[in-house]
């Protein structure tokens, strides 16, 4: 097992890392597109008015992981019992899955 330097409790840190900042980007093009889209057709009404839904879709799902992965990060980070960590896992993708549930009644 190699032991790098800043990995975390988790000794995953540079994918988690990089993952993180990876849907940053994504996330950051598809609400640029999206309120872009909203200015130019001057859609009134709520933020989910008039769009596409396999578009809103992918960007809850981005959104969710983005969030959840950098809960997983602190986690790695800070807590070093493992029984911890997993009850924190099980907690963080119970919620995910809820808010991926919920948010299929918005499409």
């Amino acid at each position: 097992m190699k032991v790098y330097k800043y990995t975390g409790t988790g000794n995953n840190g540079t994918i988690a890392w990089a993952l993180q900042r990876i849907s940053g980007i994504v996330l950051i093009i598809a609400l640029g597109y999206h309120l872009l889209g909203k200015i130019m057709t001057k859609a009134g009404g709520g933020f989910l008015e008039g769009s596409n839904s396999f578009l809103m879709a992918a960007l809850w799902l981005f959104v969710t992981f983005h969030a959840f992965n950098g809960l997983k990060m602190v986690t790695d980070d800070y807590v070093s019992r493992k029984g911890t960590r997993f009850i924190l896992y099980l907690i963080y993708w119970t919620l995910a899955l809820i808010i991926l549930g919920l948010s299929k009644s918005l499409f």
